[in-house]
């Protein structure tokens, strides 16, 4: 009860010359419109149903909210199956609550339910009025697009988080590079003879020649196909968008282009030199992680390097980004733009047509985006597990220096209702207890990556239902039809120069001009 009066009390110091701000603050109805606290207490609550582990007295961001605010909140929560189970019967009922939030809505419940029929009501006159710090996250990069559907309304609260602009990449062994002698390879033909290096030099020097893997990559996020950017197309394998990409504003499809058939020619020539992985299309997660672990590989695919390798006190491997590789054609390389610097969950919190003075909400969960409030809710509370040194800039507290009780107290679990959104920025920056700050190996890809990366391929709602499905169809029918062609040229177990044009043309058959017409429907309505 103490850490959680002090906690409380170290939050009050937010509220200095509230007195003041009080008195400066246009009050519309119970709400003052700048400032906090939002309402005078005792004079709002809203309901909102929310999936979510533990039990709401736990969460210690709470209380603090409720304080700074005065609004309070009648929480239903529930594990998640039990609360769509509750939301089936509320909204059949049309006793629902004031918010839906957390993982219960997707993208035709927001259509159908909230631009067609009503019930969650258009939020963005409100976010201009009352939210600064949403109308911030709005203005990032993709955001205001993503949210917004075709009629022009938004019906959601973001929930942005933070993200590297590359998700996927092949990484490589600069241990290895250093034990050989190597420079770093910038075309593919010097990175053909790095790999001819890892295969018959004893790498990883331990004693053994022939044990080194020189390339390999995660069997479940293998997107091969992305490395078709080194020829100058986006041909990525994963994802709804798999194997397509925007050029110059217009959707390509790429895995039927010249630029393609000369990356699986490539691919299939490593092949041949025995550079890949032999169970580089048949392995499983576990097969892959144990052969990194055991220092095999010269290169891999992977989101990042400790997920095949353990890493050090820092959480650092050997390994450090492959660069963008030069192709023979002379083609400007490009590569799969993950994000723009941003993952955003679209449909986590509605507000519904019962929430009478809906502004509020917006208020409080805009208080929630608010710099120590998000920061506490993902990294722990002031004075227990960080620090803040000045805006923006945080320091982590040693572990040995939080009891095993506060550890699990305050742990992230303990914060906050983790499925709903909370506004964490890219450029805060979290110290180590030491005031050091380890530099990612993500934010090292970025720097490589970002001359080379290409356009998003913007999130659409699909307005039409026969198209949802048909595209469903579609694509699946095409892209395993690609993979399955790309594994077997690879592989050698067929020649991608005798089938090419029989493959084009099935492609055609499988129905990818009408792929391509229905996904061109869909991006019209978010120009």
């Amino acid at each position: 009860m103490k850490k959680l009066t002090a906690l409380l009390l170290a939050t009050m110091l937010l509220l200095t010359g509230l007195g003041t701000a009080l008195a400066e603050a246009t009050k519309e109805g119970v709400m003052y419109t700048t400032g906090l606290p939002i309402v005078d207490k005792d004079t709002y609550t809203f309901s909102i149903l929310v999936d979510e582990s533990g039990k709401v007295e736990d969460k210690y961001m709470l209380p603090i909210l409720e304080e700074q605010t005065n609004v309070k909140i009648d929480w239903q929560i529930f594990p998640y199956e039990t609360a769509t189970e509750k939301l089936g019967i509320l909204l059949t009922s049309g006793d629902y609550p004031d918010v839906i939030g957390g993982w219960l809505l997707g993208d035709k419940d927001i259509m159908t339910d909230g631009m067609i029929d009503g019930l969650y009501i258009p939020l963005e006159e409100l976010f201009a009025k009352y939210a600064p710090n949403i109308m911030e996250i709005l203005e990032l990069p993709g955001v205001r697009q993503t949210f917004t559907l075709p009629d022009g309304h938004i019906y959601t609260i973001p929930y942005v988080i933070g993200t590297p602009l590359v998700g996927f990449l092949p990484w490589i062994n600069q241990k290895w590079l250093d034990n050989l002698g190597l420079k770093m390879p910038t075309t593919t033909e010097e990175f053909k003879q790095v790999l001819i290096a890892f295969r018959d030099q004893d790498a990883n020097g331990n004693g053994d020649p022939k044990d080194e893997i020189p390339f390999s990559g995660d069997p479940n996020n293998l997107s091969l196909g992305m490395l078709a950017g080194w020829f100058g197309v986006n041909a990525s394998s994963a994802g709804n968008n798999a194997n397509f990409a925007m050029v110059d504003g217009k959707l390509q499809f790429s895995a039927n282009t010249p630029e393609y058939k000369e990356f699986v020619e490539f691919f299939a020539d490593l092949h041949k030199e025995g550079l890949l992985d032999p169970e580089l299309f048949t392995q499983d997660l576990a097969m892959w992680k144990a052969k990194g672990k055991q220092d095999l590989y010269g290169s891999s695919i992977a989101y990042g390097p400790g997920d095949y390798m353990d890493t050090d006190e820092r959480g650092r491997t050997p390994f450090v980004p492959l660069p963008v590789l030069t192709s023979p054609n002379g083609k400007t390389p490009v590569f799969v733009r993950g994000s723009y610097g941003v993952t955003m969950f679209r449909t986590q919190v509605a507000i519904t047509d019962k929430a009478k003075n809906p502004e509020v909400i917006v208020r409080w969960f805009d208080n929630l985006f608010d710099q120590d409030n998000s920061v506490q809710t993902q990294w722990g509370p002031y004075g227990i597990r960080i620090e803040k040194i000045s805006d923006g800039v945080f320091r982590g507290i040693a572990a040995d220096k939080i009891s095993a009780e506060d550890a699990e107290k305050y742990g992230w679990g303990n914060a906050f209702m983790q499925s709903l959104p909370k506004y964490i920025k890219s450029s805060y920056i979290l110290q180590e207890p030491d005031g050091t700050v380890v530099p990612s190996e993500k934010d090292e890809a970025d720097a490589i990556y970002l001359p080379y990366l290409d356009e998003m391929i913007p999130k659409t709602w699909a307005t039409d239902e026969k198209d949802v499905e048909r595209q469903g169809i579609l694509s699946t029918d095409i892209n395993n039809y690609v993979k399955t062609k790309l594994a077997q040229w690879v592989s050698g177990e067929a020649d991608v120069n005798a089938e090419w044009d029989a493959y084009v043309a099935q492609l055609d058959k499988l129905g990818l001009p009408e792929l391509l017409a229905i996904k061109n429907r869909q991006l019209e309505q978010v120009k």
